[in-house]
């Protein structure tokens, strides 16, 4: 709403005719700038429609196409991971840095390690999903209250994305995972049960 207001004001202003072309090229540059990003949108959903795994990671309620996509490609082969949850998360960069002195642990900043997009993507993803999903919607409100909104918003992501991490390493649904458990173990102990994605 505020870009289109700003561009209402700009395209009022009663300019020279160096400034009238400045702008008339400006508008020309924006609207040619919008027409690419609506093309890479649809060849971006395009791709998600037909991914097996992007569209089983949009079971999970916040998680769109981008955030699908930027999961699957940025972890590829799950199966690697033989302690998913520690090292999905160390390789996305979600993994909180330790610090030691004196016999004392803390924990400081993500590592950023890998990722931005990822990071960026889960972030926005964790924030909507945080809506609908009762389990990280608690685990975000709880931990709000003893810390800042953004190491909240930090840890919820983590949470959301090793719950993908697992629905792509075991072929289920945002609903199959739930119905097992939040647990690594309990939703590898009946993986081999016939719980794909449609």
């Amino acid at each position: 709403m505020r870009a289109v207001a700003f561009q209402s004001v700009l395209k009022s202003l009663d300019l020279d005719e160096s400034g009238c072309l400045s702008r008339t090229q400006y508008f020309a540059l924006l609207d040619s700038l919008d027409e690419r990003i609506a093309q890479l949108e649809e060849w971006l959903k395009g791709k998600a429609a037909v991914d097996k795994k992007a569209k089983l990671l949009q079971t999970q309620r916040g998680v769109g196409y981008l955030t699908a996509l930027a999961t699957v490609h940025t972890l590829g082969d799950v199966s690697r991971f033989t302690r998913t949850a520690k090292q999905v998360t160390s390789f996305s960069g979600l993994d909180p840095l330790e610090h030691s002195s004196a016999g004392r642990t803390r924990f400081g900043s993500v590592s950023k390690a890998g990722s931005p997009m990822l990071r960026f993507q889960l972030g926005q993803a964790a924030s909507i999903a945080a809506r609908f999903d009762p389990k990280l919607k608690s685990f975000y409100k709880r931990l709000a209250k003893k810390k800042p909104k953004r190491v909240a918003k930090t840890a919820a992501a983590r949470k959301l994305l090793v719950k993908l991490a697992i629905m792509l390493r075991d072929e289920i649904t945002a609903e199959e995972f739930d119905k097992r458990g939040r647990t690594v173990g309990n939703a590898r102990a009946v993986s081999g049960s016939a719980m794909t994605a449609p």
